[in-house]
């Protein structure tokens, strides 16, 4: 077995490297200026607007599935793009993607949610941590209870990437306290789609970087039935699902900043 690249690959990993040398790189210095007065590290509009050049590339949805018009292009080549565009701190992600557990959706929330997200009409985030239990979901707090043919949800994440530009979130909550105490939180949660105009709110958690993570509020959220995304009581594995594919992308951008 050897890890050297195959001719397609260093052809992707060229062409990456240019794009990140003409596009990327030259942007730093105002990213610098405009972190150091406050502002956003890229105006509004530029990273679509790089992102547009990067399709007419041939770079769009790198790992998205065909049939959802992305390139497809896999885990190695996700890998290679990755870690050449985490040469630049310029902030940059292709366009034409979608969180991995939103393919679990089905059909109705497909056309809802995640073509809409493919195509850059909205923006998702994903919600398990909370104040005093991280990721451990044996220990969060945040419940949704039923009532008729809807779900209320109370409660707090933190820490959460995208949650204040998101316009809907994938929120992990107790729905069966009994079954997530017995388990030890492995059932007896769910993972529910929730829009912003459900009464979510997003508070900004300032860092030393332009990250900007939130602080999700649920208060007396109203969440309807088919708004669950996979099964009911069965959130623990798509936020498994979820980190585990995180920590990846987290690994590959790590040894292209290195």
């Amino acid at each position: 077995m050897h890890l050297r690249l195959t001719d397609e690959q260093k052809m992707v990993q060229k062409t990456i490297r240019r794009f990140v040398e003409k596009e990327l790189i030259p942007l730093e210095n105002d990213v610098l200026r405009n972190e150091r007065e406050g502002k956003p590290s890229l105006p509004p509009g530029k990273l679509k607007e790089l992102q547009l050049k990067a399709k007419e590339a041939g770079f769009w949805g790198i790992n998205t599935p065909e049939q959802y018009g992305g390139a497809d292009l896999g885990q190695m080549m996700m890998a290679i793009v990755l870690m050449e565009v985490s040469k630049t701190f310029v902030p940059f992600s292709f366009g034409g993607s979608a969180d991995n557990i939103l393919y679990y959706a089905n059909e109705e929330q497909k056309k809802k949610y995640l073509i809409p997200t493919i195509n850059g009409d909205k923006k998702s985030c994903f919600a398990m941590t909370e104040p005093g239990a991280g990721s451990d979901t044996q220990n969060i707090k945040m419940t949704a209870v039923k009532d008729g043919s809807e779900w209320v949800l109370n409660g707090e994440k933190t820490f959460i990437t995208g949650g204040n530009e998101a316009d809907f979130v994938m929120a992990i909550a107790i729905t069966d306290k009994q079954k997530h105490q017995e388990t030890r939180g492995r059932e007896g949660v769910t993972c529910f789609i929730v829009d912003r105009e459900m009464g979510w709110k997003s508070e900004y958690i300032h860092t030393m970087g332009e990250w900007g993570p939130a602080g999700l509020v649920f208060d007396n959220v109203r969440v309807p039935e088919e708004n669950i995304l996979g099964e009911l009581h069965k959130g623990y594995n798509l936020g498994l699902e979820w980190i585990g594919f995180a920590r990846w992308i987290v690994g590959a951008r790590a040894v292209g900043a290195a």
